[in-house]
């Protein structure tokens, strides 16, 4: 593995833990009422439904787009001057985050649903990996 690749796969990891991380924070925005997680959890297959290759290839994509998102906002977060300025970046962020995860066919419930199941599934896990980083 050259150190490119082994950089890339270190990145995508971490970028599966942010991603089962920042799933809630994506789905509570800060507005009473029901989050778009409890509003989609009957429309979400059942955690033992199996997940198809094109769910976990679209799932690998978005999760290459959201590692990218959170790379371009740490610095910008380190960089803010005060909590509000942060807040607003976390805004921007989770808003970029749920794009890229849409504009993969996905909602947040599956993307949330794959990410989940990656952490406890080594197999899932390196599939997510090689998708993420054979992505276009």
């Amino acid at each position: 593995m050259t150190p490119a690749n082994a950089f890339s796969r270190a990145f995508l990891a971490g970028g599966l833990t942010l991603a089962t991380a920042m799933a809630p924070a994506i789905a509570a925005p800060d507005t009473p009422g029901r989050s778009q997680v409890d509003q989609g959890q009957a429309q979400m297959p059942a955690a033992n439904a199996p997940l198809s290759d094109a769910t976990i290839d679209k799932a690998g994509a978005a999760l290459r787009d959201v590692a990218k998102v959170q790379e371009d906002y740490t610095g910008k977060m380190g960089a803010a001057g005060s909590n509000e300025e942060k807040h607003g970046l976390t805004e921007q962020a989770n808003a970029e985050a749920m794009q890229a995860i849409q504009s993969h066919g996905l909602s947040l419930q599956e993307y949330s649903r794959v990410m989940r199941t990656a952490q406890s599934d080594p197999q899932l896990k390196q599939r997510l990996m090689n998708a993420a980083q054979e992505a276009k």
